[in-house]
C-alpha cells in the first residue's frame, strides 16, 4: 500500500511539470506572471512642452538597486534636499530615497564608474523624473 500512495505521489509531482520539466512553465516572472504578455513598464504621462521623456521604465531591471519602487514615479517633479516641493500636482522628495543613489540634472557628467546598487534619477530642465537606472 505504501509503495502505492508513493507511485501515486511521484505521478502527481511529475505532472505537475511543463514539457521543459519546469514547474510552473507558463509562469514569467517580468511580466508578473501574465502568460503572452508584455513585460510591464511605467511610462511617463505627464510630458510638458519640449521635456525629453526617455519613454518607459521596466521595474523588474531596477530591483538590484532598489529603484523598482519608485518606476510609477516617472514624470513627477522631483525636490532636491532642502527645497520647497510645488504647490500642486505629485512630487518625490530627494528625502525619500535611500543611499546609494545619485541625481543627473540635465547635462551633468556622471561618473563611469560602475555601482550595481546606486541608483541613477535623471531630470530634465523642469526637475522631472525622466530615466530610472542602476549602476
Amino acid at each position: 500500500m505504501q509503495r502505492v500512495v508513493s507511485l501515486l505521489s511521484l505521478t502527481v509531482a511529475l505532472s505537475a511539470c511543463g514539457a521543459m520539466g519546469e514547474f510552473f512553465p507558463d509562469f514569467n516572472a517580468s511580466t508578473g506572471g501574465r502568460t503572452n504578455a508584455q513585460p510591464k513598464t511605467f511610462e511617463t504621462q505627464m510630458a510638458p512642452s519640449g521635456s525629453t521623456f526617455s519613454g518607459s521604465v521596466r521595474p523588474e531591471t531596477l530591483v538590484e538597486c532598489r529603484g523598482h519602487v519608485l518606476a510609477p514615479a516617472m514624470g513627477m517633479v522631483f525636490v532636491l534636499a532642502g527645497d520647497q516641493p510645488p504647490s500642486r500636482g505629485q512630487y518625490l522628495r530627494e528625502e525619500s530615497l535611500t543611499p546609494p543613489y545619485r541625481v543627473l540634472p540635465p547635462g551633468a557628467a556622471g561618473t563611469m564608474d560602475f555601482v550595481p546598487s546606486r541608483l541613477n534619477v535623471d531630470l530634465d530642465r523642469d526637475n522631472r523624473i525622466i530615466n530610472l537606472r542602476c549602476g
